[in-house]
């Protein structure tokens, strides 16, 4: 993960980025800046990290990429989750052989069926090698040249065609594929369908034991308690997943549990259950922040944002009688001036208080 991206002044005032929507301008500025970067511009970026990072719901995130993608800034892959900014390492060059050795080896690393699904990454790596190439680099250097090479041979238009036959192969046979269980306890038979009534059909060997049993009843718990939201909640295998991730990083049932009603109460006092912007429970535990958020609502930073009084506000205007004493005397006829006569005996005030008694007697018999 990389601490800071450097961006050229250039980027505001390009064509293509002008043309850009602010939300498209805004997401290619993150993606150049993100610490989930590298050195090469080619890397795994999931939709919910930008969400998270961003304060996006996901349609916002998808048009935002669909935009990049069309200008031709970004290239991205749904399959493997990976994007690539093709012109990352031309505007970001490298110094010294120590750095062609770190993108070379981030190159090599790059997973091979994301050259398959992504096909236009191949001139971008290719590109990279071949100035690679032109520096005098160490032994390492040289290895590492030579393993790329191998890489983007195997990603030769034959060699996709023909890995694209070989998928498409294995996805017939796995469609084919059906579990049998008959009442009599028989040994599953694939393709068959049993003429007894109780038999089961046309359900793979993953769908049969998918259900409630596949999963925790501590995550079951955590799902029954996730704030409903407006459209789809969520993808329950991959939540799943993500949920045994958190427990792994050392967070317990218990604290996943306390931190989704936070959340929920959360989304109550916020006004946002029941609507889009409850976060979707994929994104929610795939930024693990999220689990660790103790989701307290802001109310004086909210109301100041609305346009509302703060609370502070509310005192000092409830106070104001306290605070800013209004004047004393009888005013009439619309004349500030015309106050009440003071009466014998009593002090002559000025604007500031009561005067001294020898002054007070000295106007009097003047």
């Amino acid at each position: 993960m990389k601490d800071f991206g450097k961006v050229s002044g250039q980027f505001w005032i390009s064509d293509d980025i002008q043309s850009l929507s602010d939300k498209a301008k805004l997401l290619a500025l993150y993606l150049l800046t993100t610490g989930h970067g590298n050195l090469i511009g080619i890397f795994r970026m999931p939709k919910g990290y930008i969400a998270a990072d961003l304060n996006w719901d996901e349609p916002s995130v998808e048009r935002a990429i669909a935009e990049l993608t069309t200008s031709g800034f970004l290239l991205a892959s749904d399959q493997c989750q990976y994007i690539c900014i093709p012109q990352f390492m031309e505007h970001n060059p490298v110094d010294n052989i120590t750095q062609i050795d770190a993108r070379l080896k981030l190159l090599v690393k790059l997973p091979q069926m994301l050259l398959e699904d992504l096909p236009g990454v191949i001139p971008v790596i290719e590109r990279a090698v071949a100035k690679a190439s032109d520096y005098k680099g160490s032994k390492q250097t040289e290895a590492l040249l030579e393993y790329a090479r191998k890489m983007l041979g195997k990603c030769s238009a034959e060699s996709r065609l023909e890995n694209k036959r070989n998928r498409e192969k294995e996805n017939k046979r796995n469609l084919y594929k059906t579990y049998v269980r008959s009442d009599d306890r028989t040994t599953p038979r694939t393709g068959e369908v049993p003429s007894s009534a109780g038999s089961t059909t046309g359900a793979t060997a993953k769908n049969a034991k998918s259900g409630k049993a596949d999963f925790s009843e501590s995550f079951e718990e955590w799902w029954s308690q996730y704030p409903k939201r407006e459209g789809d909640k969520g993808n329950k295998t991959k939540t799943f997943g993500h949920y045994k991730t958190r427990l792994r990083e050392g967070h317990s049932c218990d604290d996943l549990l306390a931190n989704i009603l936070n959340y929920a109460r959360y989304c109550d006092e916020t006004g946002a259950t029941g609507t889009q912007y409850v976060k979707t429970t994929t994104t929610y535990l795939n930024n693990p922040d999220n689990a660790s958020n103790p989701w307290m609502v802001n109310y004086e930073a909210r109301q100041r944002n609305s346009g509302k009084l703060s609370l502070v506000e509310q005192v000092e205007q409830a106070n104001a009688h306290i605070l800013q004493p209004e004047r004393t005397g009888n005013f009439s006829g619309g004349n500030i001036y015309d106050v009440e006569p003071e009466r014998s005996g009593d002090s002559v005030f000025d604007h500031d208080g009561p005067v001294r008694p020898e002054v007070d007697q000295c106007l009097r018999s003047g």
